[in-house]
């Protein structure tokens, strides 16, 4: 896969809003998916944050597999990242977000203001987040200074949080990172065909998301695998021939879902690999 500019015009525009946010933020928030770490973390961040202190939020934390996602726990903190898991639909984990954040200001004088930024690339679930983390009694506070108009601080539980940082959309420059960021829905199908993406979720993942399943050609190729997903579920066209079109779209949809189980996508780094 080419390096996909998919959004090139947004990206410049979001990486030089977020540059200029950054100098009225103490701390920032990126909320990342939980199932893929790393292919959701813009690398660009780490260019323009420098040594502005970062809290983790792994969202859908719902969806992934909760082992793998203690495991990247483990990572995190050795790497001496502080990271909350939770889940922007139902709120849990949302409050741990206030007690990490406060303990990145352990030492600073009473009173004094904190500022934070979410940001997060599209579709990783900042919106619900952001939503939740503020909740119903969050005041605004008034315009922010020498920045666009629109861009508010809200006033919550002795913090003041900008409410529309900037997004950073992933650049890509590898074929499996695409992958994943497609299979999660942060890339449209139309970048990515479906029938290409479904049999990668298959051949890299079909043993776990069927391991229940005794008649799961394992050993196959992953177009025999979709061809035994069609038959399973009875998709067919006329003439009694699999429907792998329907097959495609709802092995997706149901993935996407959770419906398949907790799937994660992506393990953490082993001793000496590159992150």
């Amino acid at each position: 896969m080419q390096e996909i500019q998919w959004f090139p015009g947004h990206m410049a525009k979001a990486k030089r809003q977020l540059t200029e946010l950054l100098r009225y933020l103490d701390l920032l928030i990126e909320v990342r998916d939980a199932r893929i770490p790393i292919a959701s973390h813009n690398r660009d961040l780490d260019e323009i944050l420098g040594k502005k202190p970062v809290i983790v939020l792994l969202n859908k934390m719902d969806l992934a597999d909760p082992e793998v996602t203690g495991a990247w726990r483990v990572w995190f903190a050795a790497q001496k990242i502080p990271v909350v898991e939770v889940n922007g639909k139902n709120g849990r984990g949302i409050e741990a977000i206030w007690k990490v954040a406060a303990a990145q200001f352990v030492g600073n004088r009473s009173g004094q203001i904190k500022r934070l930024g979410v940001v997060g690339i599209p579709n990783v679930g900042k919106s619900s987040v952001l939503n939740r983390l503020l909740g119903r009694g969050a005041a605004r506070t008034g315009n922010l200074p020498g920045v666009t108009r629109g861009k508010q601080w809200i006033k919550y539980k002795g913090f003041e949080v900008l409410d529309t940082p900037g997004l950073l959309p992933p650049k890509l420059t590898s074929r499996t990172d695409g992958y994943k960021l497609a299979l999660v829905g942060t890339i449209r199908d139309e970048i990515v065909p479906v029938h290409d993406l479904a049999l990668y979720l298959m051949e890299n993942y079909g043993g776990k998301l069927f391991a229940g399943d005794d008649s799961f050609p394992e050993q196959l190729p992953a177009e025999e695998q979709l061809l035994w997903f069609a038959l399973k579920r009875k998709f067919l066209a006329k003439g009694g021939e699999p429907d792998l079109n329907r097959a495609v779209m709802a092995l997706l949809h149901e993935f996407r879902q959770g419906r398949l189980g907790r799937i994660s996508l992506e393990q953490p780094p082993t001793a000496g690999s590159v992150y």
